[in-house]
């Protein structure tokens, strides 16, 4: 009789695997009617969010933020090459690629400049989705680009916040989840199912979030309405009871003050380009200029506290990339976005604060450092600092993103960068 219990838990486990096996191809079938179509789920970890549409649409209502089968801000694309397009390009990056905010994303503005210049038969392919970086890149353009076809892959790094920590190439063994298009063990199984798990546990970089104060969007907006004189007071009696209690009201009011009518007319409705003042954003001048262990930083001070060792790292992932574009027979072409420094009108927005403006300082730091090591990797890139440097009005003074002008500007760049890599005809 003894037998018999080897023989039970044989029969018991391979239930239990069977079950399981149903289960998981169950879920994935379910998952499947609620997830968008390849390769969107793969494109966009997140859904897009509601508040995020109606903070695109609010004052610019000309600006629709459409998006197509892809879910990409870009005209409709096809998977296959058109019988039209002579040279085809994909963009990678992130939220200056997706182009909020704008009447039209960088890759529909590159595309005009060449149908001027002659090249009406080169496709600029937008796959640009905010909140990644790197690794996200590197997996995007192995995944969805190279399967383009495209003759041209246009990686567009932004020093602002594209410097890594995590060295290539990723580690062998895989995570159980991850958002796609990154490999999971739960992702090679079932992707649409690790897609709304993804968004569910809001594991994905676009998905997180940081701190809101209730009705915040509605309260500055209604401060904003206001003369400073009203409006002000308004703004800094929300800090001090959702964000900083223990600090005097009368303090948080003196730093907001420093930026006087020029910071207060930034915010003002306007046609295009409108400025959107959110929480975060004065959540984290309060915290810096309120630190008194942080201080205002000179170029050359900015450029010795670099992290070299984040430089090395952040490389090995555009080699990587570099690497992948090569062995399929493709080209690499990395256009490198500084920060608003470059920019007079939002330099002298943010000066007031000088502990707070030391951070983006730090990143323009971190762009001359990334230039550097990249002229000596020989990796083909482009430097945009040159075309945008002391032009004014190119950046947003909010969020750091591109201007109507400053899309203007590194469009035409890069579509002289395109025309000079695409073969005679």
């Amino acid at each position: 009789m003894a037998p018999r219990k080897p023989r039970r838990r044989i029969l018991w486990a391979t239930f239990a695997i069977l079950l399981l096996g149903a289960t998981a191809v169950g879920t994935e079938l379910v998952a499947r009617l609620f997830t968008p179509p390849w390769p969107a789920y793969a494109l966009r970890p997140a859904p897009v969010s509601l508040d995020s549409v109606a903070r695109w649409h609010s004052g610019m209502p000309e600006i629709p933020y459409v998006i197509n089968s892809w879910t990409m801000r870009d005209r409709e694309r096809s998977f296959n090459r058109p019988a039209d397009v002579g040279f085809r390009t994909a963009f990678i990056g992130d939220s200056f690629l997706e182009g909020g905010f704008t009447r039209a994303p960088l890759t529909a503005r590159v595309e005009g400049y060449l149908v001027e210049a002659g090249h009406g038969d080169v496709e600029a392919i937008n796959l640009g989705v905010s909140g990644t970086g790197p690794v996200e890149y590197y997996y995007r353009t192995r995944e969805v680009a190279l399967r383009l076809e495209p003759d041209l892959v246009v990686l567009v790094f932004y020093s602002g916040n594209d410097v890594v920590g995590q060295r290539f190439p990723p580690p062998a063994s895989r995570p159980w989840v991850a958002e796609l298009p990154q490999p999971s063990v739960l992702g090679d199984i079932a992707p649409h199912a690790t897609w709304h798990i993804v968004n569910a546990l809001r594991l994905s970089g676009a998905a997180r979030g940081g701190r809101y104060a209730p009705n915040e969007r509605e309260l500055i907006a209604d401060a904003l309405s206001k003369p400073a004189a009203e409006g002000l007071p308004l703004i800094g009696k929300m800090m001090h009871r959702y964000y900083f209690p223990e600090v005097d009201e009368a303090k948080i009011h003196a730093i907001l003050a420093r930026g006087g009518e020029r910071f207060w007319s930034a915010f003002r409705p306007r046609r295009f380009d409108r400025e959107v003042l959110q929480g975060w954003i004065l959540f984290g001048l309060l915290s810096w200029e309120l630190d008194e262990a942080r201080r205002a930083l000179t170029p050359e001070e900015a450029d010795a506290q670099v992290s070299r060792a984040n430089i090395d790292v952040t490389l090995t992932w555009l080699k990587g990339i570099d690497a992948l574009v090569r062995g399929r027979g493709k080209r690499l072409l990395i256009a490198v976005a500084p920060v608003g420094t470059v920019d007079p009108e939002f330099e002298g927005l943010w000066s007031p604060w000088g502990r707070y403006y030391a951070f983006t300082q730090a990143r323009g730091a971190d762009h001359r450092a990334m230039v550097a090591a990249l002229g000596q990797s020989g990796l083909r890139f482009v430097d945009l600092e040159p075309d945008l440097r002391g032009k004014p009005g190119t950046y947003r003074k909010t969020d750091m993103h591109w201007t109507e002008v400053g899309h203007e500007v590194v469009a035409e760049r890069l579509a002289r960068e395109i025309a000079a890599l695409r073969p005679a005809k």
